[in-house]
């Protein structure tokens, strides 16, 4: 009988150490009823088996195994006749217990379905996100290319623009000055 924190009893692994316990006490009864009954005589095991029943003496899988080495006992013996053999109940609710796996089975299956949605949702949003940041970066050269070509003043062209009204200026005037001057001499004014 091999015990991991009292959960492991001969060969089962129970949900907890309360039921570990139980199944150890079960063992020792079963140990009790063995060394009592006499094999010898069917009618004795069969009285004995079917007070284990109608009892409920054992309901752990340790002891439901013993009661069905009994049961197959008894078959076996051609002085009892198979309809005087009680069937062993099970009081435990099977039902329950796959419910609760199959809902356990649901609940992860859920749960990989949404990690892979927000796996895909996540993989969208990168894609659009970067799509929009293509755009945005294309949009921006776009702006400066066009700033950098236009006439009108601005904050990345202003000085040379206004240099170059100033110069325009210049020229104009030092151009109407020489007009004026070639004008004057034309007419002989000093």
């Amino acid at each position: 009988m091999e015990e991991d924190s009292g959960r492991n009893v001969d060969g089962y692994v129970f949900a907890d150490r309360e039921n570990g316990s139980i199944a150890r006490e079960e063992i020792q009864r079963i140990k009790y009823i063995s060394s009592k009954i006499n094999e010898d005589n069917p009618e004795a095991v069969l009285s004995v088996y079917n007070k284990m029943i109608e009892s409920n003496t054992f309901f752990t899988p340790i002891g439901l195994e013993y009661l069905r080495q009994l049961q197959a006992y008894l078959y076996k013996r051609q002085e009892i006749d198979d309809d005087r053999v009680s069937d062993i109940p099970v009081l435990v609710s099977y039902v329950d217990i796959h419910n609760q796996y199959n809902n356990k089975k649901d609940i992860e299956r859920e749960e990989r379905m949404q990690r892979r949605r927000k796996v895909k949702t996540f993989r969208k949003e990168y894609r659009n996100s970067l799509l929009l940041n293509l755009v945005m970066a294309l949009m921006i050269v776009v702006m400066y290319i066009i700033v950098i070509k236009s006439d009108t003043p601005n904050m990345i062209n202003y000085e040379n623009a206004i240099t170059n009204k100033y110069a325009s200026w210049e020229q104009e005037l030092t151009e109407r000055e020489s007009k004026v001057r070639q004008r004057e001499n034309e007419l002989g004014i000093q």
